[in-house]
């Protein structure tokens, strides 16, 4: 139980603060604990960080592989929209997502190949479920360029995502969505 509460804690500080700026004082003090309970239970900064990073890279590979079973009986376009909305969403207010955007894409040096084996983990499941929809239907260009293109349109958006407003967001999300659909999407 404790375990888990240090785990939520360290992900709020993190987020917040970076690695570097995270504190296992800190942590220890939202806590209300001891900073020698936080260490009996991570030694270090470094290995909290890998556990929490660890799980929450978990939780996220589960949530796209259901999200993208769940959604089978939509067309692809509404499918992929709908992810892309989700994600947006999910790291406004889920903290774990927000957590893991972020930390990936400014990762520490001392963290730095950790968090790009396991981002890479997550990367590929999205990759692989999202190639499986383009797969479902015929598009102007190979399932794979579409997954490319998919992939680098969900990168800007989390970058954007990052360092703007919702409202922007909303709209560039719209806007370089219907345009890479209507750019893949068979010509008549």
């Amino acid at each position: 139980m404790i375990k888990k509460k240090i785990q939520q804690v360290a992900i709020k500080h993190f987020y917040e603060y970076g690695y570097e700026g995270a504190k296992m004082a800190q942590i220890a003090k939202d806590l209300d604990i001891k900073k020698q309970s936080l260490s009996y239970h991570f030694n270090t900064k470094r290995d909290l960080f890998i556990e929490v990073y660890s799980k929450v890279i978990e939780e996220e590979i589960l949530y796209i592989q259901n999200f993208f079973k769940n959604q089978s009986n939509i067309s692809p376009k509404e499918k992929l929209l709908s992810y892309l909305k989700e994600i947006t969403l999910r790291t406004h207010v889920k903290p774990n997502t927000a957590f893991l955007q972020r930390t990936s894409y400014s990762a520490p040096l001392e963290i730095e190949a950790f968090v790009a084996t396991q981002y890479l983990t997550y990367f590929y499941t999205l990759k692989n479920e999202v190639r499986k929809v383009f797969e479902e239907e015929t598009f102007s260009y190979s399932s794979d360029d579409c997954t490319l293109g998919y992939i680098t349109l969900f990168d800007g958006l989390i970058v954007h995502l990052l360092y703007n407003t919702n409202q922007s967001l909303e709209y560039s999300l719209d806007v370089s969505f219907n345009i890479f659909w209507n750019g893949i999407s068979p010509k008549i």
